[in-house]
């Protein structure tokens, strides 16, 4: 009875290892590359098939037949020929490789071998050690092949490990067999068990091995469905081991317990295997660590980057509409819309090739919106498992399949719902489920930039109004100032006519200047530039008699050498006014301030000294030119510099300070000359059409 179960277990596992060898022959034959590693693959496929039918067939040991020298030498030495195509180029053909030294050499080896070891010339032992020594030759060889993958381990992994695992249980079966000079019968009844369980790794690696090109494609169903037979198999192996112990160890109640245990056991097994839920987690598990990925993900992801690029977020077009496009690309969808909630209300942003949504629709958002308000789940329509789409889907007229939340700051700030023709239609699995979360993610921080930039945009309309304004009310202390200058003297030249004349000239040139700085206001925009040729020593005196005469001390101006500029008049004036009054104020009323004007190399050199309390180095740099910061009070506006300096350096010149507390302030104005007198004779060109 031994002997007769013996000899079953022995054909067993070698029938197992002929199913599992034609299996991978058949799945190699469906794939469509041509190469060697191919050719040889499938010939040492078909090899070991045949070699497994014959020991399911013959009752012979290895080595002790003509027939089973011949399968075991063809069996090797195809092990032999694929291990060194492993090691060569993919590109080369059959032909070129056979061709080769090694390879040529190898044949006559393996020929001859095979001559001498099925002839009666060599004992036993002897017969075994030669065989011993191809085994040590493939092992070497896996060796190499695994040293020399370098970045591509991970990829040959799984093909070195099976290949030595069967190549070490041919040593240890032959090396016992060269010591007693017979094959040892519990070792060999292993050895079918032993390939067939090997095989799946040998499918792994020809799956990762990119070199190859050989994409091997295995059903994710059937997967799940040998992984679970293979798992209830283990679970009925350690089911009996643990029935054996508690038998052998149970006493008089063993066989009650025993009997227990094991019908609790399989009960557990059953209601494992017909567990959904189990099966759902078994099969992601499985795609997500066996199979390739349904999308090129780096393809993708650039895709969507790119499109996100292109979205101009300070322009005036439809943002939310981009987004939409770039989101529905990301699938290859063509419908859908961006949907927000604010309060209670729904609010459409953006349609891409869809109607509005009819009432049916916004009942189906509303009701995604009470539902998952804190929660991060995609719902797709199609699903009736999902127990959402069951309540809330029936007898509704609907254009949407796949429901997106969008999430902004923890909060669910609206959805997107995408739909496409049936033939493009995509399941909503753990992958697909996981691409569009990212994508989501990414949409939500891109709508989140959108907001914050239209509230930068709209704070940066209401300082540019702000700064405006506070230009316009220094500007008015400026019509203030020449007012007070009339008005102080009308007591003394009422009565004559050259001062009513100059009166009247100067109220016209504020009224106009007040009528551009409403315009300013109304019109919500900086005053447009007017430039013209001006004589900067006139300019000087006319500033210091018309606005600075009223305070003391008076202004005095040195004219070493006057200059003509072109540039705006207005502009220009006001900035002098600017430094000229905050010299007056900075001086006793017994100071001095003094104006120079003159040229030096090519340029206009402006100084304004005063003797006044002077400033700090501190003081210059970190304050003088800091925007609505005075020294004044409530008399100052504190822009004064701050306009000046960025009025000079728009006409690409230089303000320059030199203070000493307690002595005085030297404020030097640079303005290139030759650059304003050449584009004023442009202009003249173009207006006289020449």
């Amino acid at each position: 009875m031994d002997n007769m179960l013996s000899f079953g277990l022995d054909k067993i596992g070698f029938v197992l290892a002929a199913v599992a060898y034609l299996f991978f022959f058949g799945l190699l034959l469906t794939t469509k590359v041509t190469n060697l590693p191919k050719y040889l693959l499938l010939a040492l496929s078909f090899t070991s098939f045949c070699w497994a039918v014959f020991y399911s067939w013959s009752s012979a040991l290895p080595f002790t037949s003509l027939s089973s020298h011949v399968i075991e030498i063809t069996k090797n030495g195809m092990l032999l020929l694929f291990l060194f195509a492993a090691l060569s180029q993919a590109s080369n053909t059959l032909s070129q490789f056979i061709r080769q030294p090694h390879v040529y050499g190898l044949l006559i080896c393996l020929i001859s071998w095979g001559v001498i070891s099925s002839s009666s010339l060599l004992s036993a032992s002897n017969m075994f050690t030669g065989n011993l020594a191809i085994c040590i030759l493939q092992l070497a060889l896996l060796e190499a092949l695994y040293r020399r993958s370098g970045e591509a381990k991970w990829q040959y992994k799984p093909l070195v490990l099976a290949l030595t695992i069967t190549t070490l249980y041919d040593f240890a079966l032959l090396a016992e067999s060269a010591l007693f000079g017979r094959i040892d019968d519990q070792i060999w009844f292993a050895r079918g068990f032993v390939y067939s369980a090997m095989l799946p790794l040998m499918i792994i690696a020809v799956r990762r091995i990119k070199a190859w090109g050989i994409n091997v494609y295995i059903s994710r169903d059937i997967v799940l469905q040998s992984s679970l037979v293979l798992g209830a198999g283990v679970y009925l192996c350690l089911l009996a081991i643990t029935g054996f112990y508690i038998r052998y160890f149970g006493g008089n109640w063993s066989n009650l317990i025993q009997a227990t245990f094991i019908i609790l056991g399989i009960a557990i097994l059953i209601f494992l295997i017909l567990s959904g839920t189990l099966r759902r987690k078994l099969k992601v598990f499985i795609e997500k660590h066996f199979f390739a990925n349904k999308f090129d993900y780096r393809e993708k992801w650039l895709r969507l980057t790119r499109s996100l690029q292109k979205i101009d977020i300070t322009g005036p077009e439809d943002h939310y509409k981009s987004l939409l496009q770039a989101w529905l690309n990301s699938i290859s969808y063509s419908r859908g819309a961006i949907i927000r909630f604010k309060g209670n209300d729904i609010v459409t942003l953006a349609l891409q090739q869809r109607h509005e949504l009819n009432s049916d629709e916004q009942q189906l958002i509303a009701a995604y919106q009470q539902f998952f308000s804190s929660r991060n789940w995609l719902v797709d329509l199609t699903d009736n498992t999902d127990p959402f789409v069951r309540s809330v889907i029936a007898d509704k007229v609907l254009d949407i399949q796949l429901i997106i939340p969008i999430h902004t700051k923890g909060a669910l700030w609206g959805v997107c719902v995408m739909n496409a023709p049936a033939v493009n239609k995509l399941r909503l699995n753990w992958e697909l489920r996981d691409f569009l979360s990212l994508v989501s993610e990414q949409i939500s921080s891109q709508l989140l930039l959108m907001q914050a930039s239209q509230t930068l945009s709209e704070n940066a309309q209401f300082i540019a109004f702000s700064r405006m304004s506070a230009f316009v009310v220094h500007d008015l202390k400026n019509v203030k100032a020449q007012i007070d200058l009339i008005l102080k003297n009308a007591t003394k030249h009422r009565n004559n006519p050259e001062f009513i004349d100059d009166s009247f000239s100067t109220l016209a040139a504020m009224q106009q200047r007040l009528q551009n700085m409403l315009s300013q206001l109304t019109n919500k925009r900086a005053d447009q530039q007017t430039d013209s040729l001006v004589s900067v020593g006139r300019l000087v005196q006319d500033v210091i008699d018309n606005r600075c005469a009223v305070k003391k001390p008076v202004p005095s101006l040195v004219i070493e050498q006057d200059c003509t500029v072109f540039i705006d008049k207005d502009r220009f004036g006001s900035v002098l006014y600017h430094l000229i009054d905050n010299a007056q104020h900075a001086t006793e009323a017994d100071g001095a301030v003094a104006v120079t004007v003159t040229e030096s190399q090519g340029q206009l050199q402006l100084r304004i000294t005063d003797t006044g309390c002077g400033m700090t180095e501190s003081f210059i740099q970190n304050r003088l030119f800091k925007a609505f910061d005075s020294t004044k009070g409530n008399a100052g506006m504190g822009i004064g510099a701050h306009d000046a300096l960025h009025f000079v350096e728009q006409q690409g010149g230089q303000l320059s300070v030199n203070s000493v507390p307690g002595q005085g302030t030297t404020f030097t104005l640079l303005l290139p000359l030759k650059s304003a007198v050449s584009l004023a004779a442009q202009q003249e060109k173009v207006i006289q059409g020449t």
